[in-house]
């Protein structure tokens, strides 16, 4: 295939193929990345935990796919505008572990260790087609695997790709948002405790990005 390679999280694919092919995968070049891709799906292919929804006759619902299942499908990619405020604190991020202080010092030592030590996840955002019932799938991109600029994402808007991710969840949306990112745990990584004691019930637009519809949690494995 010859295929502009957005994202691939070489990790991910090359613990499953391990697991499909039962011995340890030898690691390849970046340069291999697409050739690794379609051999990867090339072995998906016989599992019966792998649908691929861009074949045309595909008979199985989304709704109906077991969790944990490998999916192939056809979408739109972007990334909230709201998420533009927070790519720019990690670009800056030397900055605000220069300038931020907090009131006490144990605090301080928190927070200028978090900010160091930060890894920002970028919410993906995939409008999928009438082959999944215009469902919305939601997954989280750690920055090292897209094969792109985060400012490039933006020339793939309005435009088809092809994404392969494995189901995480189905999330429900009733009377409140439902949070699909939020800056303390994807950004600054505070466990639940940590958590509990920055954030509040009303939190501010900069903090989370959320939505007010149901939505499919994915695991990204590669977008082309």
């Amino acid at each position: 295939m010859f295929e502009n390679l957005i994202f691939f999280n070489k990790k991910k694919i090359d613990q499953y193929t391990a697991y499909m092919l039962g011995k340890k995968v030898e690691g390849n070049t970046q340069a291999n990345y697409l050739l690794e891709c379609e051999q990867f799906e090339k072995l998906l292919r016989e599992r019966d935990d792998y649908i691929d929804f861009t074949s045309g006759n595909q008979e199985v619902r989304i709704k109906d796919v077991r969790i944990s299942s490998i999916i192939k499908v056809i979408g739109e990619i972007y990334v909230p505008e709201q998420f533009d405020m927070i790519q720019l604190m990690d670009l800056y991020k030397p900055c605000f572990i220069k300038d931020v202080h907090a009131k006490e010092e144990e605090e301080q030592e928190i927070l200028n260790l978090a900010l160091k030590n930060a890894k920002m996840k970028i919410p993906i955002f995939c409008e999928l087609g009438s082959e999944c019932d215009y469902w919305m799938g939601i997954g989280k991109a750690e920055q090292e695997n897209l094969q792109i600029h985060y400012e490039e994402l933006e020339d793939y808007e309005g435009k088809d790709v092809t994404i392969i991710a494995r189901l995480d969840s189905r999330r429900y949306y009733k009377d409140k948002p439902l949070v699909v990112f939020d800056i303390y745990k994807d950004f600054l990584g505070f466990n639940r405790e940590l958590r509990k004691q920055v954030s509040s019930e009303m939190k501010e637009e900069f903090e989370v990005v959320n939505v007010k519809e149901d939505y499919l949690g994915l695991e990204l494995l590669a977008v082309y």
